[in-house]
């Protein structure tokens, strides 16, 4: 038998009361000889049988009476309706387990997620206490999410729970704890639908049995501040019916830093050339963080040097850069840091950034990998006959000596764009059209795929550009790819006071270098001669036209738009000194370098993936082998766990052939659950490693510790009538969660029991009859 409040079952001694009662009673009487009385004494003795029989049975109402009140005030929990007379229905607990990484919150010595598995383990312990059937599963919130991105058959459900409609037996808190004992932290961030999914569908073939649904969380203000999902799911499992128990693992906020963006900045990336790489840190704790450090190192893989046999040892160089301080960081608000790296080859090489130990640390590391290749080449259409217009830009990228840029640009007339194909011009960074009187109908479609892919082209406009053929086919009203219409060249006013410089720098990323209303570099350009639009012309508001440089007259000088992916870039004077010297000032040299990194943005592949993301490597059939290895994180920093697979073909006659990890549960297991840098070593015909790096970072928002309030999140479940507990002090009333409270029923029976013990004390005593007068 259980009750909710079991101190209180030491009431039941209450029921020798009325025994004792009636024991003293019996000891009031004394043996008095009365001969009145033989004759009454005959008469007892021959209807004394009925006369215990009813005091007997009147003993028994008045201690059934007191055993049914003290079973009342205890409250006497059954495991099923009408008593289980005919057999009673089995319980069935349903144990939901965050173990995203905002778990691993360790505050008193136990982190939350070991809080939530002593409360489970109380589960299990208390329901193998039991007198009636009780069946147990557990379902990992991390295993239920993979499930919703796999596999949708109802089989494979229980495939992913620890445990599914286990008998609880006598022993099975040793297995419980056996089991609990291997469970770990990941690395993900996830909610509880999956898991929530993942159980209704298991409800939907379990009939006939008591449910208890238990939520295992550390309820963090994402995702339970806005739970319509989990308040639908929840409904529905109440409905089922079941009892929806909430236990918390987390009890306060405590301090987090979190590193949210690693990755390179929008400049040329190429071997031998400096790479600025920004670092993002948040500060998700309640107080203000101060002299944050911040550590950077990269890994340097010489691809002239050979491979190591074995793949799980690693071949990297590492470089440790200078420790970075941040002198504060305010609650709630993120900061961004810029390091230099340096790679002396190409190939892809990985940045890790790390912080000092905190509240979780599975937001303190973050990886990524860039892919730098020898150089970033650029293509220059020049028009003018002589060419005399790339020499210019040529010179900005290639200055000779031993400044290295990075960018290698290849000069080509405007036939170039019209007989290249599209699969040529992906290979191009940027395209610079200098000048270019018109295009051929194919050039133009070649140069707008181009751009729609991400390419970025740059226009220079200047005497030999045709305007009726820029406005006409490659404005188009709007929908070609040059930003804006052209009328005619003009001539700009001179300034004879010289008050203001020719040309006003909107806060582009280009024209960083002319920061600052007093900045000199801005009044050594001269501007004579540019080309206008027409005299009404204004962006749409609507568009992706802007204008980035404007003349002191308030007409447009350089104007930008969005073509696709791309991003197009329109000059309105050429670079050739004649309209504008700006060609041999210094400050182009900065400017036609920061053009050339902003327009390749869209070339430059920077892979960031989530935790828990398969990795797919595609392979042609007619290079490289079949069988692979991929290298995923170990258990610790300086292990590495070896996967062998083998690519297969989608069909028969595919020249692809592909290989995965982390699309499937390997022994329960997401094979891509840790953060860390991936790599995949297939193996080409001849012999040779293609070695490929991938870095898979915790979702940034995990580490966000704040706590919903559990009065806001039982109001916001509503009308789901949940219950919020602590797991420190879930045991206490455990007892009530997987029965019926018969209190109810107690009291109906206490009156009817009192009623009868009232009657028969009243049959059972003397009543004289009134005389008559």
């Amino acid at each position: 038998m259980q009750f909710v409040h079991q101190a209180l079952t030491w009431g039941f001694l209450l029921v020798l009361l009325p025994l004792l009662i009636h024991l003293i009673n019996m000891l009031r009487h004394r043996r008095v000889h009365w001969a009145a009385m033989d004759f009454l004494l005959q008469a007892y003795k021959k209807h004394r049988r009925w006369i215990w029989l009813k005091q007997f049975l009147l003993l028994l109402l008045r201690v059934f009476a007191v055993a049914l009140l003290v079973a009342m005030l205890a409250q006497w929990v059954t495991r099923g309706q009408w008593l289980n007379l005919f057999g009673g229905r089995a319980t069935h607990h349903y144990v939901l387990l965050d173990d995203s990484f905002s778990m691993s919150d360790r505050a008193g010595g136990a982190s939350a997620f070991e809080l939530g598995l002593q409360a489970i383990q109380r589960i299990g312990a208390q329901a193998a206490n039991e007198d009636t059937l009780q069946k147990f599963t557990l379902i990992r919130f991390s295993r239920a999410a993979r499930l919703a991105d796999l596999i949708g058959d109802d089989a494979s459900v229980a495939e992913i729970a620890d445990f599914n409609a286990e008998i609880v037996a006598p022993n099975f808190d040793v297995i419980l704890e056996q089991r609990r004992n291997t469970f770990e932290v990941t690395d993900l961030s996830i909610g509880p639908v999956a898991a929530l999914a993942a159980v209704q569908r298991l409800v939907e073939d379990s009939i006939d049995e008591n449910r208890v649904i238990y939520v295992v969380s550390d309820f963090r203000a994402n995702p339970w501040d806005s739970p319509m999902e989990v308040r639908e799911k929840l409904r529905d499992l109440e409905q089922s019916p079941a009892n929806i128990q909430l236990v918390s693992c987390a009890a306060t906020m405590r301090q987090n830093l979190a590193i949210t963006d690693l990755q390179p900045a929008q400049e040329t990336q190429a071997a031998g050339v400096p790479l600025l790489v920004n670092v993002t840190v948040r500060n998700f704790g309640p107080d203000t963080a101060r002299n944050v450090q911040l550590n950077v190192r990269t890994t340097f893989f010489d691809s002239d040097s050979p491979l190591v046999e074995n793949p799980a040892q690693g071949s990297g160089r590492i470089d440790e850069m200078p420790t970075v301080l941040i002198e504060e960081i305010e609650p709630g608000q993120s900061v961004t840091r810029r390091v230099q790296a340096y790679f002396p080859r190409p190939g892809r090489h990985v940045v890790e950034a790390t912080l000092p130990d905190d509240a979780v640390a599975a937001d303190n590391r973050r990886w990524c990998v860039i892919d730098i290749p020898a150089s970033e080449s650029v293509l220059i259409i020049d028009g003018s006959p002589e060419q005399r217009h790339a020499y210019f830009l040529a010179s900005a990228f290639r200055p000779g000596g031993r400044a290295n840029t990075g960018i290698l640009p290849e000069i080509k007339a405007p036939d170039f764009l019209r007989d290249a194909s599209p699969q040529v011009l992906q290979d191009y960074h940027a395209v610079f059209l200098l000048d270019v009187p018109r295009l051929d109908d194919r050039a133009i479609e070649n140069l707008e795929l181009y751009a729609t892919a991400g390419g970025g082209v740059a226009f220079f406009v200047g005497p030999e550009a045709d305007l009726d053929f820029y406005t006409q086919r490659l404005f188009r009203s709007g929908t070609g790819i040059f930003p804006l219409p052209v009328q005619s060249e003009d001539f700009l006013p001179p300034d004879d006071f010289r008050e203001a410089p020719d040309i006003v720098f909107s806060d582009h990323p280009v024209f960083e270098v002319f920061s600052g209303e007093r900045n000199p570099l801005i009044r050594l350009i001269t501007v004579q001669q540019y080309v206008r639009p027409p005299v009404r012309w204004k962006p749409d508001p609507d568009s992706t036209v802007q204008i980035a440089a404007s003349l002191r007259n308030q007409m447009p000088l350089v104007v930008e738009r969005r073509f696709g992916e791309g991003r197009i870039m329109a000059f309105l004077a050429p670079v050739e000194p004649g309209w504008t010297n700006w060609g041999n000032d210094p400050s182009f040299v900065v400017v036609a370098l920061k053009l050339q990194s902003y327009l390749a943005a869209g070339r430059r592949d920077f892979d960031s993936r989530p935790v828990g993301t398969p990795i797919v490597v595609s392979l042609e059939v007619d290079k490289f082998r079949q069988d692979l290895q991929f290298i995923a994180p170990g258990d610790t920093p300086e292990t590495r766990t070896v996967i062998d697979r083998s690519a297969a073909r989608a069909s028969a006659d595919s020249p692809i052939m592909s290989a995965a990890i982390g699309q499937s549960l390997i022994d329960g297991q997401i094979q891509t659950d840790r953060s860390g840098i991936y790599e995949a070593w297939p193996v080409t015909t001849s012999g040779q490693a293609d070695v490929r790096r991938f870095a898979l970072n915790v979702d940034p928002q995990g580490g966000d510790l704040r706590l919903v309030d559990s009065r806001d999140l039982l109001n916001a479940l509503s009308p789901v009538k949940a219950e919020f507990r602590s797991a420190e002090e879930f045991t206490y009333e455990l007892a009530g969660l997987g029965g019926s409270n018969r209190s109810l029923l107690l009291m109906g029976l206490l009156l009817i029991l009192l009623i009868a013990e009232q009657a028969l004390a009243y049959s059972a005593s003397y009543h004289p009859t009134p005389r008559k007068t």
